[in-house]
Parts: C-alpha cells; sequence; structure tokens
C-alpha cells in the first residue's frame, strides 16, 4: 500500500507541477521499499507458508530477527533516501538489508541437508544464490564513485547486475520453488529440465541488461543463447502444469503471474536483437513497464495468489484483486503504446492524465487487500 501512495506521487508530478528537487531520491526510495519493504517481507512469508520443513528446524526467532531487519531496513531507506539520496544513513540502512539477506541465506542452508533433492528446494536454494550474488552490485558502487566513475557505462551495469539477480535470480527462482512445492513434487513433471534449463541461463542472461552499451559481440551471443534456454524452460514449465488437477491447485492470480513470467521470457529474448536493446533503452517506457511486469505482474501477482487462504472474505478480496490486476494491465498498456507512439511519431492524447488516473486504482486496490489478508 506504502509502495503504491509513492507510485502514485511520482505519477502526480508532471501533471501538478510540483517542484520536486528530490524527485530521483524519492524514486529510489520508491524502488528500494518495494523490494525490501514488500517483496522481500512477502516471500519470507511464502517460505514459512509452504516449506514447513525449513519453519520446523529454524529456530523462532531466527525467523523472528530477518523479519525485523528487513522491515527496519526497508522502513529507515523509505525514511531516509527522500532526503538526502545516496548518502551515509540511507546507505547504512540499504547495507542493513543485505546483510539480512545474507543472515536468511545462512540459516536456510544450514538445514540444507533435511530435504535438498525436491525440484522446489533447488529452485530455493538456487534462487538463495543469486540473492547473495546479487549484493555485489551495490558493494561495488563505492570504489566506482570513489574513482570517479558515477554515470559512467560501467557503474549503470554494476546497478543492472544487482537489479538482474533481484528479479531474474532471486525473486523468480523462489517463487518457483513456491510454485513446485504448492503443486507437490510427487506430481512434477520436467521439473529437473525447467530447473536445469533457467539455471543455466541465469548468469549468461545478465548480459542482455548491458547490451544498451554496445559490448563485445560475444556477449550479445551468450545473451542470446541465455534467452534461447528461458524460452525452452518456460515450454517445459507450462507443459508440467498444463494437467487440469495441478491446475486446479492454483490459484487464478498465480496463474496470471506465470501469463507475465512467460511474457517476460518471450521480452528478454526479443531483447538480444541489438536492434530492440537500443529501442528498450532509448524509450524509457518500455524500461518501466518491463520492470513493473515482472515486479507487479509476476512477483505481486504470485505472491498475492499464494497468501490466499480458504477462509478470506472472497466477495471483498476478489474486487480487490480484479482492481489490482486492470490498474497494471492499464498502466502496462499505456506505457507501451506511449514508447512506440515516440518511435512512430504520435503521442497519446493526455497520457500523463490517464497514466496517473490508472495508478489511482492501486492504492485502494493494495488497501483492501492488505485489510482482506490480515483477517485470514
Amino acid at each position: 500500500f506504502v509502495v503504491t501512495l509513492i507510485g502514485l506521487f511520482l505519477r502526480s508530478v508532471p501533471i501538478t507541477g510540483l517542484a520536486v528537487p528530490y524527485y530521483r531520491n524519492i524514486l529510489h526510495s520508491h524502488s528500494h521499499f518495494a523490494f525490501g519493504g514488500w517483496v522481500m517481507p512477502a516471500v519470507l512469508v511464502l517460505i514459512m507458508k509452504y516449506f514447513p520443513e525449513l519453519r520446523a528446524n529454524i529456530s523462532y526467532r531466527h525467523w523472528r530477527n530477518i523479519a525485523a531487519l528487513l522491515l527496519l531496513s526497508s522502513y529507515g531507506m523509505l525514511l531516509s533516501f527522500p532526503f538526502q539520496g545516496y548518502a551515509p544513513v540511507s546507505i547504512s540502512f540499504s547495507t542493513l538489508s543485505i546483510l539480512a539477506s545474507f543472515y536468511l541465506a545462512v540459516v536456510i542452508w544450514r538445514v540444507k541437508a533435511t530435504n535438498s533433492n525436491t525440484t522446489a528446494m533447488r529452485f530455493l536454494f538456487a534462487g538463495l544464490v543469486y540473492l547473495v550474488l546479487s549484493a555485489a552490485g551495490p558493494f561495488a558502487t563505492a570504489p566506482l564513485i570513489a574513482l570517479g566513475r558515477a554515470g559512467t557505462p560501467l557503474y549503470s551495469n554494476v546497478i543492472y547486475f544487482y537489479l538482474h539477480f533481484q528479479y531474474n535470480g532471486w525473486f523468480c527462482f523462489a517463487l518457483l520453488g513456491v510454485l513446485y512445492q504448492i503443486i507437490g513434487d510427487d506430481k512434477t513433471r520436467y521439473g529437473n529440465q525447467v530447473f536445469v534449463l533457467l539455471n543455466s541461463a541465469c548468469i549468461p542472461a545478465y548480459f542482455l541488461s548491458t547490451l544498451w552499451s554496445h559490448p563485445p559481440f560475444l556477449l550479445y551471443v551468450l545473451g542470446g543463447i541465455a534467452a534461447l534456454l528461458q524460452l525452452v524452460a518456460l515450454f517445459f514449465l507450462l507443459a508440467g502444469i498444463s494437467d487440469s488437477n495441478t491446475n486446479r491447485k492454483l490459484h487464478w492470480m498465480i496463474r496470471l503471474a506465470l501469463f507475465a513470467f512467460a511474457l517476460k521470457i518471450i521480452l528478454q529474448l526479443a531483447g538480444a536483437l541489438p536492434a530492440v536493446a537500443n529501442m528498450a533503452f532509448v524509450h524509457r517506457n518500455f524500461i518501466i513497464a518491463y520492470l513493473h511486469l515482472v515486479l507487479l505482474g509476476f512477483v505481486s501477482f504470485f505472491v498475492l495468489g499464494a497468501m490466499h487462504e480458504s477462509d478470506l472474505p472472497n466477495t471483498i478480496l476478489k474486487k480487490a484483486l480484479s482492481w489490482f490486476v486492470a490498474a497494471w494491465g492499464i498502466t502496462e498498456l499505456l506505457l507501451a503504446l506511449q514508447a512506440l507512439g515516440e518511435i512512430g511519431g504520435f503521442m497519446i492524447p493526455a497520457f500523463n492524465e490517464w497514466l496517473l488516473a490508472s495508478s489511482c486504482i492501486f492504492p485502494p486496490a493494495a488497501f483492501m487487500c492488505w485489510f482482506c489478508y490480515r483477517r485470514s
């Protein structure tokens, strides 16, 4: 709910004409809080809910400590970034968030031997590897700034390193682990193939995020191969859950999340083409639409579906979820059409007003979801 309010404020600025000298700082606050205040605690909840063997074998104090560190660091970043950007206080809270991630990885790795051979567990453990690996990005920014390399292509690619291994590594692998846990390992088809292909593709797929800087041709090839491996993995994933009994186990929000996941993989394949990579970099709305496709369309839809319990007030919740999905669909369409319009030489009339109006649906929908899930 808080993330949607900040997003709504950011989208109001072009219309209201508010002089916001710290707009970029608020944007950083929005993105950091989306990761640390929403996704990380939500994934922590899903791990505890769907991996009871982990919950049983890890002391309650560890779960409590991790949750407390995640929330403390997230609200610290939320309150410090708008006023100072990247400065000692906000960097301290950001570092605390990374340490909380390490804490989570260590306590789960310590009980790995309990049941590490299932598809779900392998996805979760691999996701934790990528979570730890992603921290290399933030830790590398300080030396680059000290060397006067801030704002260079290298600095941007270091940021993209963090984002890639968060989005395409940790988030995707952790949620796919939850998916296979919901399905049940005895019902899983092609789970091993999906894991091997996605795991093989994850590291070279990072190069897809660097194509805007025109790297050596070899990186185009590696990125393209990774995108193809992901496409094959998607085929096996969808084939494996196509059984009607399996589908009935999945909440409709999870099925929508998998649609967004499929679209993400197809767009990554398209992004392996140099012309498409350049087009996406030049037209910022493509990038915003892609990031929201992953964070809202895949991650948030999946989380909201996986948190569902049978005793929830369904009428209110269905409306809330439907509003959330509608807001996402309208804003994604507007962003994509505006970016295409910039290429084709036409603009959507009152684009900012339409984008703000559709974004106004997010906060009440998120608040209603919070209200319903809190009663569960």
